[in-house]
């Protein structure tokens, strides 16, 4: 299961951008959220199906032997659930390990690449074998942005979400494999990639759409592995089938009546968020409201004379009384040529 996921990974990750390069699209934050989805649709696929079909479609049709753990015929589990578990811990093992050799490789092709580099120019003579930092930049990879880190992110996700019920120390094992990948990610950012060029972003796009569609599939996943798939109602409480599937629509409303209740607590912009907007605003009327007041006297609207000063330095001044505190730079042409530098 595991090789089978990290090869078809592995295909449409080639494929992926040049379907989206196809399209025409009029920004950039379209273009990108296209290809989320392209990614996740496919990925999720990819990934959940296998462990889905072991869980509620083999029992059916290949069957499943029960496997006595203790070898006293008592303590009896379902293979389809061991398999389950063993592909659940040898995917987040595997994920960190592909993580780790791809960040050795990429190690090794920057230190291959410089120190060629280095001896065609001491066999050439034509100036020193010492990069600046700007050439070290330009030598680097670009980064390729973050949709496949969030991708990586979101598929962990569903996973820990629809499959810890089975296997609830994937849990601590997502956790730690997380810590370290975002440390050595981090690294990577710091000693490995070209240093990216900063971009504007309204949230984080699909994104958001994809974590509410995971809360909604777990919510119905988690309630039919404890109904269909786990002890004591699989065998051992001997319910009817018909009873279950009622038991499981249900239940399974109820989940999701609870995942949009918890959604429309939860308010689209955090309080820091807000904070962070409301501070904007008032910085940006301090910094603009003077251009503006002067531009309505010159088309003869309404509005009063501001004085005789140039348009920067008054801005300069109304930046200063915005967030600079008097008591700290106590000298005017010193907080002048601090904004000036």
């Amino acid at each position: 299961v595991t090789i089978n996921i990290k090869l078809s990974v592995l295909l449409w990750s080639i494929l992926s951008p040049k379907f989206a390069a196809m399209e025409c699209r009029r920004t950039e934050q379209e273009v990108k959220d296209s290809q989320v989805l392209k990614n996740f649709v496919v990925m999720s696929f990819v990934y959940y199906y296998p462990f889905i079909y072991l869980a509620f479609i083999m029992p059916h049709v290949e069957g499943c032997d029960d496997v006595d753990r203790n070898g006293d015929g008592v303590h009896k589990t379902n293979s389809c659930i061991q398999t389950i578990k063993a592909n659940l811990f040898l995917n987040f093992i595997t994920h960190l390990g592909t993580v780790v050799v791809m960040m050795c490789f990429e190690i090794t092709k920057k230190w291959w690449a410089e120190r060629s580099e280095r001896q065609r120019l001491e066999k050439s003579g034509r100036g020193s074998t010492k990069y600046t930092d700007v050439e070290e930049q330009n030598k680097r990879p670009a980064f390729e942005g973050d949709s496949a880190y969030y991708l990586e992110l979101m598929i962990q996700l569903g996973l820990v979400a629809m499959f810890s019920s089975i296997l609830p120390s994937v849990t601590i094992i997502a956790l730690v494999s997380n810590l370290i990948e975002v440390r050595v990610i981090a690294w990577k950012l710091i000693y490995i990639c070209r240093r990216p060029a900063p971009v504007g972003q309204e949230g984080i796009g699909a994104w958001v759409y994809v974590m509410q569609f995971l809360c909604c599939l777990s919510a119905v996943t988690s309630v039919g592995l404890v109904i269909f798939v786990k002890e004591p109602f699989k065998s051992d409480w001997k319910v009817p089938q018909e009873n279950k599937y009622v038991m499981f629509i249900v239940a399974e409303h109820l989940m999701l009546m609870v995942v949009f209740f918890v959604a429309s607590l939860t308010p689209p912009i955090s309080s820091h968020t807000t904070l962070i907007m409301r501070q904007q605003e008032i910085a940006r009327e301090k910094l603009l409201g003077s251009v503006r007041r002067r531009s309505d006297v010159q088309k003869g609207t309404r509005g009063p004379v501001v004085p005789h000063k140039s348009i920067s330095e008054g801005a300069r001044e109304e930046f200063l009384s915005v967030f600079v505190p008097p008591e700290l730079v106590p000298s005017r042409t010193l907080r002048l040529s601090r904004i000036q530098s």
